[in-house]
């Protein structure tokens, strides 16, 4: 499973509608709704979801991803130390990290990339990134 920040996962672009996700990777374990009205997938054997949003037309514009086999510029960082990834990222990507710290676990962003890593107990538990955005703060749909 390879992530393409600003792009998707494999073939699972960024702008697909719903049905489109579905084609590609069968019926979800899991749906449900978020307090921002997001339709949240979730697919248990690939340990991610997709989360469509109403403000761009709900399209696919984020993922969560939690398989520890996923790869992002070749390497898996689910499960790698907080120090390592950090490390891994920075010699790979323009911005700096942001950390804020939620108690029970850090968040780490790489706000020009919308990239995130959540951290706890010092590991990578998951990665989370989402569409990018051009000018007047319109989404850059990926082409295929």
């Amino acid at each position: 499973m390879d992530l393409y920040i600003g792009k998707g996962i494999d073939s699972l672009l960024f702008g697909v509608t719903e049905r489109e996700a579905q084609k590609l990777l069968g019926s979800p374990n899991k749906s449900y709704f978020t307090d921002s009205g997001c339709k949240r997938l979730q697919y248990n054997e690939l340990k991610i979801e997709l989360s469509f949003e109403p403000e761009n037309d709900d399209r696919l514009g984020w993922l969560e991803v939690h398989n520890g086999e996923a790869k992002l510029f070749g390497s898996s960082l689910i499960g790698l130390s907080e120090i390592t990834a950090v490390e891994f990222l920075d010699s790979r990507l323009s911005s700096k990290p942001k950390h804020d710290d939620f108690g029970g676990f850090t968040s780490i962003n790489y706000e020009d990339e919308w990239l995130e890593l959540q951290v706890q107990f010092g590991i990578v538990q998951c990665i989370n990134f989402g569409v990018l955005f051009g000018e007047n703060d319109a989404p850059s749909w990926p082409r295929t």
